[in-house]
């Protein structure tokens, strides 16, 4: 048995961040353990975690069928997200530890429900961070690695002649700027904080009295 999350990010990197390319049967339903709820919303398919991002219509829909239940309280409980996409991003990965190599993949959560019955579930394994994982590190490398190939073959192929340069010159003559750009669409999708969510739900007092 293999990890869900595993093989749909690393899918995404090798992709380049463009969902669209992923066939229509992969978008189904995911069952999955809710390892944190607050500060961050981290899910688990049992072997690894990610984290989760809602949207706003998410976040009112759930409201809406589940009055009595806060989001920021749903460790250890089970969700089934319905509808959702995958959407890769640059990020500084020493703030976002669900990131590698400057890059993340988001897992985009655009309706939820909760699993009745499925109270304080325990896992038969550990899981970890999939962004610490060898395997998808490699992926995110390679990615990374042909970028800047590409930028560095563009900056030799506009290097400036240096015959015609005077003896006298400036050294900016022959200075060419190369950066690494990624070419892929970056999302921009809409989401609501757990930050809100938590005050929406406990109230301002309540987040204060956590610092």
């Amino acid at each position: 048995m293999t990890s869900a999350f595993k093989t749909l990010f690393t899918q995404m990197v090798a992709n380049e961040g463009d969902f669209s390319k992923f066939q229509k049967s992969v978008n189904q339903p995911i069952k999955c353990y809710v390892k944190e709820s607050f500060p961050h919303f981290l899910v688990s398919d049992n072997f690894y975690y990610v984290a989760v991002y809602f949207t706003k219509k998410a976040i009112d829909d759930f409201k809406a069928k589940n009055a009595n239940a806060n989001i920021t309280d749903l460790k250890t409980r089970v969700i089934t997200i319905t509808d959702w996409s995958l959407e890769m991003n640059q990020v500084n990965s020493q703030d976002v530890f669900t990131s590698y190599g400057g890059l993340e993949v988001r897992l985009v959560a655009k309706a939820f429900r909760l699993e009745k019955g499925a109270d304080k579930v325990i896992l038969t394994r550990h899981p970890s961070n999939l962004f610490r994982d060898a395997e998808v590190k490699t992926a995110i490398q390679a990615f990374t690695h042909g970028h800047v190939l590409a930028a560095a073959a563009a900056a030799k192929s506009s290097l400036p002649d240096i015959s015609g340069f005077k003896a006298n010159g400036s050294v900016e003559q022959g200075v060419v700027g190369a950066t690494t750009t990624y070419n892929f669409k970056e999302g921009k999708s809409a989401f609501v904080s757990l930050e809100s969510i938590f005050k929406q739900e406990k109230g301002a007092n309540a987040l204060k009295s956590m610092s």
